[in-house]
């Protein structure tokens, strides 16, 4: 992952979807961008922290989660 490190769990960078909430590394966007970044075995830790997260609003949502 270079030079960045991940940011703790409550930071507030959610708010721009050009670059990734987990580690603060530009993504080309905050759809398949993003994804394309937490596939990437180098962000590993970016894809747990997201499945972490997705688990976590899961109960949230009605019906079947599309993410």
């Amino acid at each position: 992952m270079g030079d960045h490190t991940h940011p703790s769990r409550d930071s507030s960078q959610w708010d721009n979807p050009d670059f990734c909430p987990f580690c603060s590394q530009p993504v080309s966007d905050g759809g398949p961008g993003f994804m394309d970044h937490i596939d990437d075995d180098e962000n590993a830790t970016c894809r747990d922290r997201f499945e972490q997260w997705r688990d976590g609003v899961a109960d949230d949502m009605n019906g079947e989660w599309g993410g």
